[in-house]
């Protein structure tokens, strides 16, 4: 059976928000992901309206009919008398032709098959041969009595919901080949529509918002062949009450009758029926708080329940707008066989119960906060869920808290790094052993301001800089070089210093860099006396170089006279 409820995994944010709402626990949470449980849910759609992340949704069957439409199949509307909340101001007979636009065949409210639906009833009240009579117009309180009060199944109204009735009554007039589309504010209506084949599909008040205004369409004009009710007073269904209004001063006096709303409130008066055995009561139960005009689908379209109820009271006092249908008032058989949906699950010893708890730190009943952060009402409950592979042992904020808290106090507590937390006002929340050591700390200083325990510190100074600063301060008091990170969480308005004692290192850097410099200077004189006994050599060597040179060049002068006084010589005796 395909999921009526969606949940978009990248959506869940792990609020447990849902869980904490729902009131079966049909959800599950596990490696930090929700998932709904099929056979344990009822389809309230609670969880969708209380997700502040909306990441659930209830399944569309929109491509479904507009894909039958396109290949030409005749589909029929059966339209819940809610309507008049959803689209305020429009009629039966202009919503009949905005759907006839849309390419539906024909329509009618589903308010005919809820008027079948309370003869049945009455019909039941009359014979007496059932100690309760709980009223099954609602899919969800059927589901929730099937799922989780199996014993309370023969007091459910053997009788079908007024959408299958109405789309039985549809089929006897236009023959079975027609398909009824219902319309409604109810996601359980889905699930109905997986179980019965006298409904084709179902699409919600949204969806037909949405598809109308794809396609441009406005109700604005009534359908001049549309046919209305006959009995407008049937159209008090969907409000809290609306079934007793209906029935017979007779039948009412056979029975106590109640109308009852809300799921909390179901589960209760459900409670109260196994527990006292109570019997002579006529139970109109929805699960919806104001019935279903407070329908998840309406609340997520924003519709107010008293505005709501007031239009709805008048559309139901309304005279007739059309001629009445063919279908009020047929005899069709709407028999309904319920049965026990429960996965009658043995409950876990006392034992495997204590183990969970002591897991997360409860090993006593007083330890047990029973808080509802996890979603569960009870430590009890939630760790039966554990067991059952419904829940995350992680889910337990206040032991995660603790854990959390636990090791961030031992990493403070033992780190070799000076540590100081202060509040907002830069007042000293926490300081370690090492900080105490290190700033020679002897008495209590939880409490007290940071600017007496260290005045040479200007924390508003550093602190108008940026979030996160790092310095290194010469402290004239202690005689030490510190170098301090300044960590300014402000979502929790917290100021964090990270203190570490660099004087050792600062000296030895100091130190360093004075050999560096004499080393520097020697190099220096050495490079200056060097370069002083080259100019002197190079000043020898030139003097030596001017001497040879002058020498020698009047060596060859000489030599080239006597060359040439011989030649002379030798020419005269020739």
């Amino acid at each position: 059976m395909e999921p009526v409820i969606r949940v978009a995994p990248a959506e869940c944010k792990n609020c447990y928000k849902c869980i904490r709402n729902c009131s079966v626990k049909a959800i599950a949470c596990l490696n930090d992901k929700t998932n709904i449980i099929d056979d344990e849910c009822i389809y309230c759609g609670r969880c969708l309206l209380e997700c502040p992340h909306h990441a659930r949704s209830i399944i569309s069957e929109l491509d479904i009919v507009k894909k039958a439409i396109r290949r030409g199949e005749k589909l029929y509307v059966s339209l819940a008398p809610s309507y008049i909340a959803a689209f305020p101001g429009a009629s039966i007979l202009e919503l009949s032709a905005a759907l006839k636009q849309l390419g539906f065949t024909h329509v009618e409210e589903t308010a005919i098959g809820a008027d079948r639906v309370t003869r049945e009833y009455e019909n039941l009240m009359r014979q007496g041969k059932m100690p309760n009579i709980i009223t099954t117009s609602c899919v969800s309180v059927n589901l929730l009595i099937e799922k989780y009060y199996p014993s309370l199944v023969p007091s459910l109204a053997p009788v079908q919901t007024p959408a299958v009735a109405h789309a039985r009554m549809l089929k006897q007039i236009y023959a079975n080949r027609a398909k009824v589309v219902f319309i409604g504010p109810c996601a359980a209506k889905k699930f109905e529509r997986q179980e019965n084949r006298e409904l084709f599909a179902v699409l919600t008040f949204s969806e037909l918002a949405a598809w109308l205004k794809e396609e441009g369409i406005k109700p604005d004009r009534q359908d001049q062949e549309g046919k209305a009710l006959k009995n407008t007073i049937v159209r008090f269904y969907p409000a809290p009450g609306g079934i007793i209004r209906n029935l017979g001063r007779e039948e009412r006096r056979l029975y106590e009758c109640v109308d009852v709303d809300g799921p909390d409130r179901c589960i209760q008066i459900l409670d109260s029926i196994v527990h006292d055995k109570l019997t002579g009561f006529f139970l109109e139960m929805n699960i919806c708080p104001g019935g279903c005009l407070g329908g998840p689908v309406l609340q997520q379209m924003g519709v107010s329940f008293l505005g709501a109820r007031d239009r709805l009271i008048k559309n139901a006092l309304k005279l007739n707008e059309a001629p009445a249908t063919m279908t009020e008032g047929i005899p069709v058989d709407l028999a309904k066989t319920f049965h026990d949906r429960s996965r009658h699950q043995a409950p876990f010893s006392e034992e495997a119960i204590r183990e969970v708890l002591a897991s997360v730190g409860k090993l006593t009943p007083d330890q047990e906060l029973n808080c509802g952060c996890c979603g569960y009402r009870t430590c009890r409950e939630k760790a039966e869920a554990v067991l059952r592979g419904k829940a995350d042992i992680q889910m337990c904020v206040p032991h995660m808290r603790e854990m959390a808290e636990s090791m961030a106090n031992t990493v403070v507590e033992h780190t070799p790094t000076s540590i100081l937390i202060l509040d907002d006002k830069l007042v000293v929340k926490q300081i370690n052993p090492s900080a105490r050591e290190l700033l020679h700390i002897t008495d209590q200083t939880v409490g007290s301001p940071a600017a007496d325990l260290w005045p040479d510190l200007d924390l508003p100074d550093l602190l108008r800089e940026a979030p996160v600063i790092r310095r290194r301060l010469t402290s004239a008091g202690l005689g030490l070089i510190l170098e301090i990170s300044v960590v300014s969480v402000q979502y929790s308005r917290t100021v964090f210093l990270l203190i570490n004692d660099v004087t050792n290192e600062e000296r030895l850097r100091e130190s360093r860099r004075k050999v560096t410099e004499e080393t520097a200077q020697v190099a220096r004189s050495v490079l200056n006396r060097q370069m002083q006994t080259v100019q002197e050599i190079a000043g020898l060597l030139g003097e030596t170089t001017a001497d040879a040179k002058s020498a020698l060049s009047r060596l060859i002068r000489s030599i080239e006279s006597e060359t040439a006084d011989n030649g002379s010589m030798t020419g005269k005796s020739g």
